[in-house]
């Protein structure tokens, strides 16, 4: 099984397509394992919590350089 991770910033109508392909099986043997935006008030957001998708948020805003944003991504779990 392929587990993902799917980037986001706004409504989410992306990872709306992919949840929507895994359930109807065009889109076989994936899992979305977590969601994760640059954008903490991003719908995609809303969405993965209605179908129980983990997800974070975490803006570049927040840090001081892009290194330790980048450091801090590929921390989350």
């Amino acid at each position: 099984m392929l587990r993902i991770v799917v980037l986001v910033s706004g409504g989410g109508t992306n990872l709306q397509a992919i949840i929507d392909g895994i359930r109807e099986g065009i889109i076989r043997d994936t899992e979305i394992a977590a969601v994760i935006s640059n954008n903490k008030s991003a719908y995609a957001l809303e969405r993965a919590k209605m179908v129980d998708i983990p997800c974070e948020a975490l803006s570049p805003k927040d840090f001081d350089t892009r290194e330790a944003y980048n450091a801090a991504l590929f921390q989350l779990k």
